[in-house]
């Protein structure tokens, strides 16, 4: 217990230098510089809300993408039609998405196994954007668009300079990446991992599994929602394309597994590798389109074959093995002790009837 608590003290602390760090580099680059951090930031925030669902209990869901345009939609148009702040927006947005995610997850976790989650799941991704295109308060398949401000308007989420939108989403992401942390050291945690590994037993242990798997999909909504919403902000428009196209739905899910979901920081780790290359590769092909969405699957491929359970499984496996090597020297060393016993004892004057009838008896 006292190692496992030392490690979380670590792993915080570690995280707390990164945000320090981080939002000082972020402060210092140029406007090309901080667009990439931005959009970087942006899927490893979205890709956690997917991390959170199937690295806790291997539900492999394509809605995420539905729950981000429910936050970018829910924000703008409260803004637009009410005048609501966008911050006020934030949990109003959260509780959409959970009302929408509740029917879909009772709809798709029924059954057991991923196929039906995901061809549940990939049906409302699909159908989502001509439904949301066919409702005309939400812009049709125009969308909806903001005016810029003159100034910063901190009430309206609203900045001259995308460095504020840059550490909002480095907020985001750390508050995220810390949330995992204590979900995976707590009850609702191992529950989860229960689940995962054996639902059966998890079942027969006395495991809610239903109501787990409900719980942690409906939560995942939540997440992405005020994601999408920053977003949204960022861009100063809302539509269907922003949100529910195929490439968005693709790079989300991408940026998760090739970060991996064995620790709470793979999918920022990926996102940042991801978005950082595929940006280099664009620049260097003069922005022809299409090179953004094949440099993620062609990572994605390389990451699949040399690394099947993505940066931050390779990590902690190889971390598993380190920690491992001093435990199994210690434990050579304990299996010798026993023959010098026995080499001492053997010197010893034996007492032949009852050694030999005991040996026997066993």
């Amino acid at each position: 217990m006292k190692a496992l608590a030392n490690s979380r003290y670590v792993g915080l602390g570690v995280l707390a230098v990164f945000f320090v760090v981080a939002w000082f580099v972020v402060g210092g680059l140029d406007a090309s510089a901080v667009s990439i951090a931005v959009l970087a930031l942006y899927y490893g925030a979205a890709g956690t809300s997917f991390n959170f669902l199937y690295g806790s209990i291997g539900v492999f869901s394509l809605a995420q993408p539905v729950f981000l345009a429910v936050g970018g939609y829910t924000g703008v148009y409260l803004y637009l039609t009410y005048g609501i702040s966008p911050w006020l927006s934030i949990p109003i947005s959260c509780a959409v998405a959970g009302l929408i995610a509740l029917p879909i997850g009772l709809a798709s976790l029924r059954r057991p196994g991923a196929v039906m989650t995901a061809l549940v799941t990939l049906i409302i991704a699909e159908a989502a954007g001509p439904v949301v295109s066919a409702i005309k308060p939400l812009g049709g398949s125009i969308g909806l668009y903001l005016t810029l401000r003159s100034s910063d308007d901190l009430g309206a989420m609203q900045f001259g300079s995308g460095v504020a939108f840059a550490r909002i989403f480095l907020i985001v992401n750390v508050i995220l990446i810390a949330g995992l942390m204590w979900f995976n050291r707590s009850r609702a945690g191992y529950w989860a991992r229960a689940l995962r590994d054996s639902p059966e037993a998890a079942d027969a242990c006395g495991v809610p599994v239903f109501r787990v798997k409900l719980w942690i999909f409906v939560a995942s909504a939540m997440i992405a929602a005020p994601v999408g919403l920053i977003y949204a902000q960022y861009n100063l428009l809302v539509n269907t394309d922003l949100f529910l196209g195929t490439t968005t739905l693709f790079e989300v899910i991408v940026v998760a597994l090739v970060g991996g979901v064995a620790r709470s920081w793979g999918t920022l780790v990926g996102a940042l590798a991801i978005v950082e290359i595929s940006q280099n590769v664009t620049s260097a092909t003069s922005s022809r389109p299409g090179y953004g969405p094949l440099t993620f699957a062609c990572i994605f491929l390389v990451i699949a074959l040399l690394m099947p359970r993505g940066l931050s499984g390779t990590w902690a496996a190889w971390w598993e093995r380190r920690r491992r090597s001093p435990d199994q020297a210690g434990g050579i060393a304990a299996v010798g002790a026993p023959q010098h016993a026995a080499e001492r004892m053997a010197t010893q004057t034996p007492v032949p009837d009852m050694t030999a009838h005991s040996q026997r008896s066993e």
